[in-house]
């Protein structure tokens, strides 16, 4: 059985500025999305309402509900579900999802308080199922909500081999890096861009979260295949959707609008 760490602890800083930043500079901002759209955000941004990206809508579905809706096809494998929210907006997105997420028929829903960072946010949200009898835990990135149905299968039949899998895709650009001021180009074959979700056995994400948190080291990691590569676990790689995006600006939100698969 699995367990299902889903994250939307993030405070949405960078998406926020994005939005600022369009309505100063383009008159013409409301003609990248529908009208509705604009004038919520808009009032919350008047009001100084905190803005969490996953708690807006694409096509008059909420952002996390995409996600959730794809994983609920998995549902018998399903055996824990657990949403990691923002301490500061707890309450009223933890309500939002409470009237929703019944429809998706998963056994058992939790609610934990998000981290500083987000391998605190992975960690509160892995603790839940420390004691639950599951096998393997995926933990997603709700800001995500455009996955790909056989990709995710691809995780699930997959993971037996790994102590970890991601998901990547390769980049479309050319891609170059700068060391001391000296441009190197870099194969656009050898550099993978590293996606969610992401599997794990239970047993070796626990014990990699906990190893960090015993050597107290001032480290951050970005994802969870990578803290895992930095213990020495065996991780795998599956070249996925390229256009399971995340979410960071508006305008990944008014892009993914136009290509993300619509609930029915």
């Amino acid at each position: 059985m699995i367990g299902l760490v889903l994250l939307a602890a993030g405070n949405s800083e960078r998406f926020v500025n994005s939005v600022l930043n369009l309505i100063n500079n383009n008159p013409n901002h409301r003609d990248f999305l529908n009208p509705d759209f604009w004038e919520k955000l808009e009032y919350m941004l008047k009001m100084n309402v905190p803005i969490n990206k996953v708690f807006l809508k694409i096509n008059d579905v909420y952002v996390w509900e995409y996600s959730v809706s794809l994983f609920s096809k998995f549902r018998d494998k399903i055996a824990d579900v657990v949403f990691v929210l923002n301490k500061n907006t707890f309450d009223f997105h933890k309500k939002i999802i409470e009237e929703k997420v019944d429809i998706y028929g998963f056994k058992s829903i939790d609610f934990v308080e998000g981290g500083e960072k987000r391998q605190d946010s992975v960690f509160n949200g892995i603790k839940m199922l420390k004691d639950k009898y599951i096998d393997y835990i995926i933990v997603h990135d709700l800001a995500r909500p455009n996955i790909n149905l056989q990709d995710l299968e691809n995780l699930i039949k997959t993971i037996e081999d790994y102590d970890g899998l991601t998901l990547y895709s390769l980049p479309f650009d050319s891609v170059a890096a700068n060391y001391d001021n000296k441009i190197t180009y870099l194969p656009r074959s050898q550099i993978y861009l590293i996606k969610t979700p992401q599997i794990f056995k239970k047993r070796a994400l626990i014990n990699a979260h906990e190893e960090l948190r015993e050597e107290n080291l001032d480290m951050e990691f970005t994802d969870d295949i990578s803290l895992l590569d930095f213990y020495l676990f065996n991780t795998g790689f599956i070249q996925g959707d390229p256009y399971n995006l995340k979410i960071t600006t508006i305008q990944d939100l008014i892009i993914l609008e136009k290509i993300v698969k619509i609930i029915k």
